[in-house]
């Protein structure tokens, strides 16, 4: 698993025949696949709607 594991997250092809392995290794690819379309929010989200009393 680790050796399936490895090869998909560092691109390397995987040289197994084995269809329980191939799996496991497109399985991690597309999850890999589906992170680097998310968009990734950075810094520290501003809300302008203070309650009242909050800012005295």
């Amino acid at each position: 698993m680790h050796r399936i594991y490895l090869a998909a997250t560092m691109g390397y092809g995987l040289g197994s025949d084995d269809f329980d392995e191939l799996a496991y290794y497109n399985k991690i690819r597309k999850e890999m696949d589906d992170m680097k379309k998310d968009p990734i929010k950075k810094g520290i989200p501003l809300n302008w709607d203070t309650p009242e009393g909050i800012d005295q």
